[in-house]
């Protein structure tokens, strides 16, 4: 199998060669924007082999109003897909898709409502959530709207589908009834808004102590949460979710400290568990950006073993 044939069939639950695999981090600052940032992500794809691409995004979400108290929310609107920071990040998109295309699929980082809420308040979303829940959620139904309509441009501009990167689900920041009521339903706003295009949209729940069960019901192809921080092993989340899990390894954990021996008894124990079926290794969450490529590299080819 070539990569791509690989992670489609794992994607649809069936036998692959080997486990496809993927990390991905965020690469330095003078690497993140422009001709600069697509090369890096086409150094790294050709260093470290891996299966799919992440797309890194850091061009972070940009409110109409500057927000400094809970009602400054209300006067949130829609941004355009023709901002600057969203063609920015579709051009990178762009240039990726055309080198790689044909080799591997690509997904692309859309944070969601609540953390690209922070991106433009200045990680006020929680604060200004509990003083005025009603003017939040106004403005993170804005956020919704534009971010759906800028995932489904996206996937015009090459991506196989989107990273949603779904934030705000700790059990110790909102209670279960904040989560469902204001913060859950902008994330479907978007993910409903694209579940049927695009082949590989990826879930990432963030964090530890997240109340996973409550995003057993979005839409996407997969999901991935960090497995050494939550009380949910892959295998059980295979069933919960009831589609492929990427995962496995601790991002702060073996792949970081090697030696490799020890990353590729770790990925070794790690399929044992998940099994080859429905299954891509990855790790928890973001790498650090100063990560020894060669045990991401070590990572990968345990796969073959």
């Amino acid at each position: 199998m070539n990569k791509i044939e690989r992670v489609r069939a794992a994607l649809r639950g069936e036998e692959v060669d080997h486990v496809p695999a993927s990390f991905w981090f965020h690469f330095p600052d003078a690497h993140k924007h422009g001709k600069a940032m697509v090369q890096a992500h086409l150094d790294y794809f050709q260093a470290t082999g891996i299966d799919f691409l992440k797309v890194m995004n850091e061009h972070h979400y940009e409110a109409n109003v500057e927000i400094k108290v809970a009602s400054d929310w209300r006067q949130v609107r829609p941004a355009p897909v023709g901002a600057a920071f969203y063609q920015a990040q579709l051009d990178e998109i762009k240039q990726i898709a055309d080198r790689l295309g044909d080799e591997t699929l690509i997904v692309t980082t859309i944070f969601n409502p609540y953390s690209s809420g922070n991106h433009a308040s200045g990680k006020l979303v929680t604060h200004h959530l509990k003083e005025d829940p009603q003017a939040v959620s106004q403005g993170l139904a804005a956020i919704a709207e534009s971010l759906a309509v800028f995932s489904e441009a996206c996937i015009q501009a090459g991506a196989s589908g989107i990273y949603f990167a779904a934030q705000g689900g700790e059990e110790e920041r909102f209670t279960e009834e904040q989560f469902l009521r204001y913060i859950k339903p902008h994330d479907l706003t978007v993910l409903n808004a694209i579940k049927d295009s695009g082949e590989f949209h990826l879930l990432h729940i963030c964090r530890e102590r997240v109340r996973l069960p409550l995003y057993a019901d979005y839409p996407g192809h997969a999901v991935n949460w960090a497995v050494t921080k939550n009380d949910l092993s892959l295998a059980e989340g295979k069933k919960l979710f009831q589609r492929p899990v990427i995962g496995g390894l601790d991002d702060r954990g073996v792949i970081i400290s090697g030696p490799i021996e020890r990353i590729q008894a770790a990925v070794g124990q790690i399929i044992a568990g998940a099994g080859t079926r429905g299954f891509m290794l990855g790790a928890d969450c973001t790498l650090p950006t100063d990560i020894n490529l060669d045990h991401i590299r070590a990572a990968v080819e345990a796969t073959q073993i």
